[in-house]
This record gives C-alpha cells, structure tokens and sequence, in this order.
C-alpha cells in the first residue's frame, strides 16, 4: 500500500526532550521579510479547468515559481532564518533598517549543503544581508548548478556522494571553522531548520488572505503537501491547522524511492530509507527533520508515496495543459490526481483542494 492513515493524529508520536519545537509566528515572519526588497505575494490560481478535470469542485494552485524571483518558495526559509539572526545580533531593535541589519552580519558565513533551491536561497539571503555562503554539494548533484550558486555569491565545495553525506561535511566543515550551519533540515545537533520553517509559513499568511478575497477561508477540505524531510510540510501544516477549519484532512507525499516520513510514521520514531535516486530531487531525501516528523505526525491526516513513473506522467499531462513545474513541484498536485482517480481521503464532487507549485520546470 502507497497509503497510511496516521493513527497518531492529532496527540501525535511521542516527542523526545531536546527536539525543538516548529514556532508558529508568521506576524514576525511578515515583519523580517518585509526588508527584503524582493519580497511580494505570489499568486493563488483558482483552476477551474483543472477542478473539472478531477472531478472536484474546485481547485487552489498556490504559485511559487517566481518567488523572489528565484522560481523556488526555498527562498522565504533561508532568507527569513539569515535577517532572524541579523535581528538577534541588534542592539537597538527599536530602530530597524536594512542597513543597520546587513552590518550585524558583516562578518558571518553561512554553510549548508544541497540539492537545490535551498542552497541558492541561503546565498542569495547571505549576499542581501552582507555575509557569505558556502554550499556543499554531493555527486549527485549537476555540476551547472555549482555555476548557478556561484553567479549568486557562493563558494562550491563539491563533497559526499549524496545530500546526506554532504550535509554531514558542511556540519563538520562549519564547526572547524566556526561558520554558521544553516541547514533546512534538523537532526540531533543541529536545529537551523526550524527557523528556515519558520520563514516558509508566510505562504499560509498569504493563501489565507487571498482565499478571504475569493471568499473562501471556510471552503478548503482538502490539502496535499510534497514532503522530502518534512519542513515545508510541516510548516504549512501547522499554520493550515491554526488558521484553517479543522475537518479538512492533509495529505502529505513523498517520492516512493524517498519515503522516509511515511516509514517514521508507520514506525512511531525517525526512520532512514534507502532506495534508487528518484526524478523528484528535491524531495529524494532518506532520513526525516526529526522537528518536521514530530509536527507532522500531529496536523496530519495521512501519509501517501507516488512512483516516479506516475508522477513523470502526470507532469508531462500538466505541462500539455499549460502548467510547467518539475516532478519535485508538482508531486503534491500528482498527489491530488491520485486520489481523485481512486477517490481516496474523501475527495468527492464537493471536495475543494489546494496544492502547492513548489518550483518551475527544471
């Protein structure tokens, strides 16, 4: 079976002392963001087209291809994390401008490793607020995008032969060096992730604002959210289930090869994965962000992984409908034609869905 009820829902899986909790802030999130000269809303797309394609009622596209211009909603996490820190270094936090928060960090350098936009996002928010990147990059990644970091200001060190090897180097580099790691995942010594978190539920503040416009606050019963550790995920479940009526269910989906939030759940505890490189990269992730899984396993309502032939298909049936995203972006609308075909979780005539378009095309 591709798909698991989480029993654990809503108490969720018993948390560890010591694992840090997801904040649920986004006033503060807004606030921090609004010094970045970038920063706008991105688009929510009632798809009727689509809506009577699956046989719903209506369907929510939240658009985030051209977030800050960088194609990708990474963009908010790391930002938001890098002017967080900036803010704390403040003396005089009563009189805040972007120049007296570009100074604070001046002579900091952020370290993280990647397989995508995530590391983009962290050199582009280091280069805004005055401090340097450097991003680890595994085997598997394209040797172009080592380009693409370094035309936004980043060094490359090119280490491990996946995302998780890597992520351990950059981890071991930046204590040797005494950097900052600013990872978008958390483990047992490191919690960087949940500031990135943090700065992705600005997504929520916005989809909630533009469903009031459209008069739709109230209507949403259905929400897939594509997961590779959980933090995206986790960050807009939290903030859907604090803002959101509480009878909607949220589906979470992973790539099959990368399943990991799916076995964490069915086993009650972190648990690592191994499988084949999947097409959905950004999500091709073994092990979970422990702050992610335990959130998770309280707002959501099931857990489901999709092949990468199906998905492959379903992105290329989007794209000849005019909606251009890669496996990663689209997995959690693939999600959606999953369980509309098979009319899984309750979705019927009635259902109103919103999903995520995480990235463009790649």
């Amino acid at each position: 079976m591709n798909v698991l009820k989480n029993d654990q829902f809503p108490k969720g899986i018993c948390q560890p002392d010591g694992v840090e909790e997801l904040k649920v802030d986004s006033s503060f999130v807004k606030f921090l963001l609004s010094f970045c000269p970038s920063y706008s809303v991105t688009d929510l797309i009632n798809s009727k087209d689509l809506a009577q394609n699956l046989r719903i009622k209506s369907l929510y596209i939240k658009d985030e291809r051209e977030r800050f211009n960088l194609g990708s909603f990474k963009a908010t996490g790391a930002t938001f994390a890098i002017a967080k820190m900036a803010y704390s270094l403040l003396d005089n936090k009563n009189d805040i401008t972007k120049k007296s928060l570009t100074e604070s960090l001046k002579s900091y350098t952020f370290v993280t490793a990647s397989a995508g936009n995530h590391g983009i996002s962290m050199a582009v928010g280091a280069r805004l607020f005055g401090a340097k990147a450097v991003v680890f990059l595994s085997e598997t990644v394209p040797k172009s995008f080592s380009s693409k970091l370094k035309c936004y200001g980043a060094r490359v060190v090119f280490s491990g032969k996946n995302y998780e090897e890597s992520m351990r180097d950059a981890e071991s580099y930046s204590k040797k060096s005494n950097h900052v790691l600013l990872s978008d995942s958390t483990w047992d010594t490191c919690s960087s992730g949940i500031d990135v978190m943090e700065g992705y539920l600005i997504l929520i503040e916005e989809i909630f604002d533009q469903l009031t416009e459209y008069k739709q606050a109230d209507s949403i019963t259905h929400v897939f959210l594509q997961a590779g550790v959980g933090g995206f995920a986790a960050a807009m479940a939290a903030l859907i289930r604090k803002k959101f009526q509480q009878s909607l269910k949220i589906i979470v989906v992973e790539p099959s090869s990368a399943n990991t939030l799916f076995e964490s759940i069915k086993n009650k505890k972190p648990t690592k994965v191994d499988g084949v490189d999947s097409i959905m990269g950004r999500l091709d992730c073994k092990e979970p962000s422990v702050s992610a899984l335990y959130s998770l396993s309280r707002t959501s309502n099931y857990f489901m992984h999709l092949s990468d032939e199906y998905v492959e298909k379903k992105i290329l049936f989007l794209k000849n409908l005019g909606v251009e995203t890669s496996a990663s972006g689209g997995a959690g609308l693939a999600g959606l034609m999953y369980a509309s075909s098979n009319r899984l979780f309750g979705i019927e005539k009635d259902s109103q869905a919103l999903i995520f378009l995480t990235e463009g095309a790649i």
